[in-house]
């Protein structure tokens, strides 16, 4: 039944997701289907409404920081978007948005609400976001969301009510987990690793044909793998955060697998694309993510692998990235 839910949801999506220009050039936005209460849709409309005129005037002005009433967010959420805002102004373009809303474990959802990173470049502007709501309609939070159809096929894949529910907790990690780098988050990030975490990094090597460097690495000759702890990852990944002005972290191919002996951990497998003003790169993301505590669910494996060389030749095949199968799992 929630597969058919999902699959609905997707295809409301699709047809009442409509970007039209309004002759004065504004945006507006409606809930079309998923919500009942005709009072507490009202509340939620004003407030995404709110967000979106801030978000337009704020990014008009070229001001460096964003205007939010706590009438309309929670603290958490009016501090993430500022964050967000210190490494982008965002636009919302003119268009009536139409969404359908969904119930989630904490409030409610919605999703695809389309804005402009000023920052970015010109291909990589148009982003869309997740909302989500507590139970009152005020929104608690703000992420850069997955492709849709990669929503609705993940979704789809459930195997149990109680694995439906951890994968609607799976994508809104892994999306609050890619705007963490997109707003510089380390707070967020610590968080989510576990203290104990595996870190392991590939790169791509330059050395000579036969040499002694060669020679220890994989079969295909191209990669050397370094482990990190926690603290060294995050550390120099503070150093990154400090001297780039915009990061656009994207995640594409999506797939998420339940752990055929212990149901509370999950291996996320995806593409990553990483770019900013002075460096990009593109590979595949492997988490193992443990879900003993739902609430706050902790990265225990963190693998990244490249996927071309610099003359774009392909060096990580889709069979060779890690996944589940690579770790044992003691407790």
């Amino acid at each position: 039944m929630n597969c058919l839910k999902t699959r609905r949801f997707g295809a409301l999506i699709m047809a009442f997701t409509v970007w039209l220009c309004t002759a004065a050039g504004e945006t507006s936005f409606k809930i079309i289907e998923g919500m009942g209460d005709t009072e507490l849709k009202k509340v939620m409309e004003t407030n995404v409404s709110s967000m979106i005129n801030a978000f337009r005037t704020a990014a008009d002005e070229q001001s460096k920081s964003v205007k939010l009433s706590k009438d309309n967010f929670t603290s958490d959420a009016v501090d993430e978007i500022k964050e967000m805002w210190k490494s982008s102004a965002m636009s919302c373009p003119p268009m009536n948005i139409m969404s359908r809303c969904l119930k989630t474990s904490t409030g409610w959802q919605i999703r695809g609400i389309p804005v402009d990173m000023v920052e970015a470049d010109e291909s990589e502007a148009r982003q869309e976001l997740t909302i989500d709501f507590l139970p009152s309609g005020k929104i608690s939070g703000v992420h850069i969301a997955i492709a849709m159809h990669r929503y609705e096929q993940i979704m789809a894949e459930k195997e149990s009510e109680l694995d439906y529910a951890r994968r609607q907790v799976i994508i809104n990690f892994v999306e609050n987990f890619r705007t963490a780098y997109n707003r510089k988050d380390i707070k967020m990030l610590n968080s989510v690793f576990s203290d104990k975490a595996l870190i392991i990094t590939g790169k791509v090597i330059t050395e000579k044909p036969n040499s002694d460097v060669e020679r220890m690495t994989l079969a295909n000759n191209k990669v050397v793998y370094i482990n990190q702890t926690k603290q060294e990852y995050l550390r120099k990944l503070a150093g990154v955060f400090k001297i780039t002005k915009y990061i656009n972290v994207k995640f594409d191919d999506i797939e998420v697998v339940q752990h055929p002996k212990f149901d509370d951990v999950y291996g996320v497998t995806l593409k990553q694309y990483w770019h900013t003003d002075r460096y990009s790169d593109e590979g595949y993301l492997f988490l193992l993510v443990d879900f003993r505590d739902t609430d706050n669910p902790q990265i225990q494996v963190r693998t990244w692998q490249p996927y071309k060389d610099k003359h774009g030749q392909v060096i990580t095949q889709k069979k060779d990235v890690f996944h589940l199968g690579s770790f044992r799992i003691v407790r």
